[in-house]
């Protein structure tokens, strides 16, 4: 199972012959090719550079755009909420009767006027009016001024 084989060599020699082409013209003719090699490799790195910054301005770009999306399915909702509660106020207002209904307005308008003393919310129940503490005693007979009555 061995077996034996045989070496071979190989000489090389070198000579020293003068190349009888005359390539002037090879080098006159690619006397540049360095200087643009490294021109176009500046320009590359640079627009390589550009690249990576509108990259990063697209990101951004899109990432407020996700949270415009964001912030008009939100607003979306809420109009969504204030009709559902417009119809149901409407609905509200629809079983009221004449004194009624004046009555809840004029709470209402005063309610809306700063300073009135009314103030309002909206509960499970409805719309509910109420007087700060402290003004529940205030009428027309107990106003006076001095011994003046108003």
């Amino acid at each position: 199972m061995g077996g034996g084989g045989s070496r071979t060599t190989h000489q090389t020699t070198q000579r020293n012959v003068q190349n009888p082409y005359d390539d002037a013209w090879i080098r006159d003719k690619f006397q540049g090719v360095d200087q643009r090699g490294v021109e176009f490799s500046n320009f590359m790195s640079s627009r390589q550079s550009n690249l990576s910054r509108e990259q990063g301005i697209r990101d951004q770009l899109q990432s407020g755009l996700a949270g415009l999306q964001a912030d008009f399915a939100g607003a979306s909702a809420n109009i969504s909420n204030l009709q559902q509660q417009n119809q149901q106020a409407q609905a509200d207002f629809a079983g009221l009767q004449g004194g009624q209904l004046q009555q809840a307005k004029d709470l209402y308008n005063l309610a809306q006027t700063e300073g009135s003393g009314v103030q309002g919310w909206q509960g499970p129940a409805g719309m509910t009016f109420i007087r700060p503490r402290g003004t529940s005693d205030l009428n027309r007979a107990s106003l006076s001024t001095q011994s003046l009555n108003v």
